[in-house]
C-alpha cells in the first residue's frame, strides 16, 4: 500500500487527531494510507518554510493561504495543471477570492487549493444594543460611519470600552482585522507591480486613521489578553470584530447566546483567509497526493468544513446546504467569503505581514500609554520607516 504523509495547522496541540477518520476512510476507499501531523499556528510559518528550505517532509499541507506567494517563489510546492483543477470542478467550484489566493501574478495555474475558508464579521449583543436605544441593527452597522455612532451611543448607555477589538500578540489576526478599514478607504498594501508597499499613500493613510480612531472605544485591557475576543464573551464589550468560532462552534455550546447574539456583515470590505491544500515538489508520490487533495476538497461541504475546527467551506455550492438557508451566521460568514478580500499573493509578503503585524502592535500600545499624542505623527513615526525598509526590500 502506498504512503503518504499530510501536515496540517492546529490550533492546540494533539487537535489535529480529529482529523484521522477521515483519512482512514480516505485510506479504505484509495488503497493510501496517510501519515497525519500536526502543526502549530505558533510555529507554522518556520516549521512550513523548513520544507521548502530543505526539500524533505510530508507531500500534502494544508498551509495559511497568505503563505502561498512565499512558498511559490521559492519552487517549494507544484502548482496544479489544467487537468488538475478540471478534476477538482474548475475555478468556478470555488469563492472567487479564496480561489484567486493561490496564484502568483501574472502566472495562470494555481499553487494552492483553497480548503478552509476564514471571514470576519461583526458580533453583537442584542440586550446591548436595545439599553442603548438602538432599534435598527441594520443600519447601525451599514457604514464605518454609523458603525463608530453605535459605538458611541452604547458608551452613552454605560459601556465604558464597548469594542473588542484585537491590539496585541503575534497572530495576524491584528492585521486581518485592520485590513477592513485600509481598504475600505481606498488604500492597498502593496502596488500593482508587488515592487513597493503603499500603505502609507493618502487613501491608505486614512484608512489607519479611521481605523486606530477607534482608541476610545476599545479596553486598554486589551493589551494584556491573548484572545480580544473573551472581553466579548465575558460581557466586558458589547461587540466584536471576529471570525466563525464563535458564531459557528461557541454558540450552540452557549444556552445564553441563542436569542442574545447578533451578527452583522463588517461594512465595506472585508477580509477573506483561510487555509490551502498543497503539494511539495520534493515528493515523490505526487499522483497520491493529488488524490488526498481532491478528496478532502470534495468532502470540505460542511459547516465546519473540517473536523478539527470552525473554519469555513470555500465550495460555491456551500451556499445550497440547508443549514446556510436557516442560519444567519452561516449566511453572513458565507457571503463574506463571496464578496471579501484577501492578501497579495507575492513572494514576500509572509515577510511583510509579520512587519505590519508588529507595527500595528506597537502603535496600538504607543497611543494608549498617550492617548493624547497626534495621531498622525504616531502613526508615521512607525509606518514610514517600515515602508522605507520594506520597499528597500523589495527593490532588491
Amino acid at each position: 500500500m502506498r504512503e503518504i504523509e499530510f501536515s496540517v495547522m492546529e490550533g492546540r496541540p494533539g487537535k489535529a487527531q480529529k482529523m484521522l477518520p477521515l483519512l482512514e476512510a480516505f485510506e479504505k476507499e484509495y488503497q493510501i494510507r496517510v501519515k497525519l501531523t500536526g502543526i502549530s499556528w505558533i510555529t507554522g510559518w518556520s516549521d512550513i518554510a523548513k520544507f521548502g528550505i530543505f526539500g524533505s517532509g510530508p507531500d500534502v499541507s494544508c498551509v495559511g493561504s497568505t503563505w502561498l506567494g512565499s512558498l511559490a517563489a521559492m519552487r517549494a510546492i507544484r502548482p496544479f495543471n489544467f487537468q488538475q483543477v478540471r478534476a477538482l470542478g474548475g475555478e468556478e467550484a470555488f469563492f472567487k477570492p479564496s480561489w484567486k489566493s493561490g496564484f502568483l501574478p501574472d502566472e495562470e495555474a494555481p499553487y494552492g487549493i483553497p480548503w478552509l475558508g476564514d471571514a470576519i464579521a461583526i458580533y453583537y449583543f442584542k440586550d446591548a444594543l436595545a439599553k442603548a436605544g438602538i432599534k435598527d441593527t441594520q443600519a447601525a452597522f451599514s457604514t464605518d460611519a454609523a458603525f463608530v455612532e453605535t459605538l458611541k451611543e452604547l458608551q452613552k448607555a454605560g459601556y465604558k470600552y464597548p469594542l473588542a477589538l484585537t491590539t496585541t500578540g503575534i497572530n495576524p489576526v491584528v492585521l486581518h482585522e485592520a485590513a477592513h478599514w485600509l481598504w475600505t478607504a481606498g488604500g492597498k498594501f502593496v502596488g500593482s507591480n508587488s515592487r513597493h508597499v503603499t500603505f502609507t499613500q493618502p487613501d491608505a493613510m486614512q484608512g489607519w486613521r479611521n481605523y486606530f480612531s477607534l482608541l476610545p472605544y476599545i479596553s486598554p485591557d486589551s493589551l494584556g489578553v491573548e484572545f480580544v475576543g473573551d472581553l466579548f464573551a465575558t460581557g466586558n464589550a458589547a461587540i466584536h470584530l471576529g471570525g466563525p468560532d464563535f458564531g459557528i462552534v461557541q454558540r450552540k455550546s452557549k444556552p445564553e447566546w441563542q436569542e442574545n447574539l447578533g451578527i452583522a456583515p463588517v461594512p465595506g470590505i472585508t477580509f477573506v483567509g483561510g487555509a490551502s491544500l498543497v503539494i511539495w515538489n520534493y515528493s515523490k508520490n505526487s499522483d497520491a497526493a493529488f488524490e488526498l487533495v481532491r478528496y478532502l476538497s470534495s468532502h470540505s461541504l460542511s459547516i465546519p468544513a473540517s473536523p478539527q475546527g470552525s473554519e469555513l467551506p470555500t465550495l460555491c455550492e456551500a451556499l445550497n446546504l440547508p443549514s446556510v438557508k436557516n442560519d444567519i451566521f452561516e449566511r453572513t460568514f458565507l457571503q463574506a467569503l463571496q464578496t471579501g478580500r484577501s492578501f497579495p499573493t507575492i513572494r514576500l509578503w509572509g515577510s511583510i505581514e509579520e512587519k505590519l503585524v508588529v507595527c500595528i502592535r506597537n502603535i496600538w500600545a504607543d497611543l494608549f500609554a498617550n492617548p493624547s499624542q497626534d495621531l498622525d505623527s504616531c502613526l508615521h513615526k512607525y509606518l514610514d520607516p517600515l515602508a522605507s525598509h520594506l520597499n528597500n526590500v523589495l527593490d532588491n
